[in-house]
C-alpha cells in the first residue's frame, strides 16, 4: 500500500512528502513510474546519505524527476538520516509474489499488480517481465497478455525479456527450458510477436551457434530496431562468439548457469565470455546458482561489466513461513525447498530463484568482496544503462530510488550455500537486525 513518508527533520524545517512503498520497516522505495508520483508537484527538499560517498545531500523531486541534488550544509549527525540509492533494475523476472508471468491462467490484473507492487516494495523500480521457452502459440498468447497488462498498468515494468525459444537444446545448455519447444531464430515469427507485444520486447536471449545463417542477421536486425541482444543457454565460443558480438550481441545471460557440468579447462563458454570485453554479464547472487567461490572469481573478473539479476520466479517474494511447497514456471511445477531453492522435480535442475531484489547486492558484496556500492551499481546503474534507460542520482533523471537505514547481512557468507533466512526481507533474522527509529510513517 502506498505510504506517505515523513523524514525526521528539525522543527524549523518543513517535512517532505512523496509516494513511497515499504521494503521493510527500515527501507522504502520511491518510483516515478507509478502514476501517483506524477501528481506530487515539487517536493520540499529532503536529506539523505549518498550510497557511494556517505555524504549528506539535499534532494528535491518535481513531476517524478530529480529537480535538485546538492550537498547538505547543515551540521546534523549523518547517522540520523537514511541512505539513498538508485532503484534496483532487474532485467530477468519470471514472476513474483505468487504471480507467474509465464502462465496465462491466473495472470489477472490483480495478480499483475500484486507482483509489480511487491517488486517495488523490495526496491525494484524497473524490471523486465521474462517469457521463457514455450510453443509459438503459447508464446504469442503470453506476449499478448503481458502487453495488455503493461498497457493497463505498467507500474515498474519497463518491457519484456524473451528468454527462448531461440536457445540451444543440448542437455548441458537448456537449463529448465523444454528442448522440444526450442527453435532457431526466426525473423518473421519475431516480427509477429513484437507486434502482438505492442513493441514491448526490449531484450532477447538467444544461442547464436544455432543456425548462424539465421541468428546473425536476426541479431543485426533487432539491434537496428533498438532491441538488446544477450547470449545465453548457449555454447558459443571463439569465432562464433566474436561474430555474434560483432553483429550486436552485448551481454551474456546468467553466465555459469545453463552450462555443462564438465567442460574443457580452457575451451569453455565461461572463459570465452569473460575474455570478450564487449560483453556485459549477468550473474544470480543467491549462493545457489553459482557457488560462492565461483561467484567471487567471476564478479571480481567482470568489474563494471557485471550485472546482477534475481531470475525470480513466482515463489519469490513470499515469506518463508507461508511459502507453499510448489509454484509454477509456465507449464512446469517447481519445488520450493527449505533452502529457498526452486528446482524441477526429479532432475533437480534450478528453475529460476526465490531471491528478492533488495538483499541481492548485499549478498553479492558478502560473497564477492566487492564493495556494497559496486554491487548496488551492478544491480541498478549498469543494467539500466545497458537497456538504454537514464538512471542514477542526477538532476533530470527519473526519481526512482530506495531509502534505507540499515543493511541485511550474513553471519557466515563463506558457507557453501547461503540460507535465504539470512537475506529474506520478511524473515525474522532481517527484522531482528534492523533499526526502525529513523523513519516516521503515516498512512496516505
Amino acid at each position: 500500500m502506498a505510504l506517505r513518508l515523513s523524514l525526521p527533520y528539525r522543527k524549523s524545517q518543513v517535512n517532505s512528502f512523496a509516494i513511497f512503498y515499504p521494503l521493510a520497516k527500515s527501507a522504502y522505495c520511491f518510483s516515478s513510474l507509478h502514476s501517483d508520483c506524477h501528481d506530487a508537484g515539487v517536493s520540499a527538499p529532503f536529506v539523505a546519505r549518498h550510497y557511494r560517498t556517505g555524504e549528506l545531500i539535499s534532494v528535491s523531486v518535481e513531476a517524478g524527476r530529480y529537480a535538485a541534488i546538492a550537498p547538505y550544509t547543515g551540521r546534523d549527525d549523518p547517522a540520523r538520516f537514511p541512505t539513498i540509492a538508485p532503484g534496483l533494475v532487474d532485467l530477468q523476472v519470471n514472476g513474483f509474489a505468487g504471480s507467474d508471468f509465464n502462465r496465462a491462467e491466473g495472470l489477472t490484473p490483480e495478480a499483475w499488480e500484486r507482483a509489480c507492487r511487491a517488486l517495488l516494495g523490495d526496491g525494484c523500480t524497473a524490471f523486465l517481465a521474462t517469457v521463457i521457452t514455450h510453443s509459438a502459440a503459447e508464446t504469442e498468447a503470453l506476449l499478448a497478455l503481458l502487453a495488455a497488462r503493461i498497457a493497463e498498468a505498467p507500474f515498474n515494468c519497463i518491457g519484456i525479456h524473451l528468454e527462448g525459444p531461440f536457445l540451444n537444446p543440448d542437455a548441458g545448455t537448456r537449463g529448465a527450458h523444454d528442448p522440444n519447444r526450442m527453435i532457431p531464430a526466426d525473423e518473421a515469427l519475431f516480427i509477429r510477436w513484437q507486434a502482438v507485444a505492442g513493441g514491448h520486447i526490449r531484450r532477447i536471449t538467444l544461442a547464436p551457434e544455432i543456425a548462424p545463417e539465421a541468428s546473425l542477421p536476426f541479431i543485426r536486425a533487432r539491434v537496428a530496431e533498438g532491441v538488446r541482444i544477450s547470449i545465453g543457454h548457449s555454447a558459443a565460443m571463439g569465432e562464433t562468439l566474436r561474430e555474434a558480438v560483432a553483429a550486436g550481441a552485448s551481454c551474456w545471460t546468467h553466465l555459469g548457469n545453463a552450462v555443462p557440468r564438465q567442460v574443457d579447462k580452457f575451451e569453455n563458454v565461461i572463459l570465452h565470455a569473460l575474455a570478450e570485453d564487449r560483453l556485459a554479464v549477468s550473474l544470480i547472487p543467491d549462493g545457489q546458482h553459482i557457488p560462492p567461490h565461483a561467484f567471487r572469481a567471476l564478479a571480481r573478473a567482470l568489474g563494471p561489466r557485471l550485472h546482477l539479476t534475481t531470475d525470480a520466479m513466482a515463489g519469490a517474494g513470499i515469506p518463508m513461513e507461508t511459502r507453499p511447497p510448489t509454484a509454477t514456471l509456465g507449464y512446469q511445477t517447481v519445488e520450493l525447498d527449505k533452502k529457498g531453492r526452486a528446482v524441477l522435480p526429479g532432475s533437480g535442475r534450478l528453475a529460476g530463484s526465490t531471491l528478492i531484489p533488495f538483499p541481492a547486492p548485499f549478498v553479492a558484496s558478502a560473497i564477492s568482496g566487492l564493495s556494497r556500492a559496486e554491487c548496488w551499481d551492478a544491480f541498478s546503474l549498469q543494467p539500466a544503462s545497458w537497456i538504454g534507460n537514464s538512471h542514477g542520482l542526477e538532476v533530470g533523471n527519473s526519481a526512482d530510488f530506495v531509502l534505507f537505514t540499515s543493511l541485511p547481512h550474513s553471519t557466515n557468507p563463506q558457507l557453501e550455500g547461503i540460507s535465504q533466512d539470512d537475506f529474506q526481507l520478511h524473515g525474522e533474522s532481517f527484522k531482528e537486525r534492523t533499526s526502525h527509529s529513523t523513519l516516521w510513517i503515516t498512512k496516505q
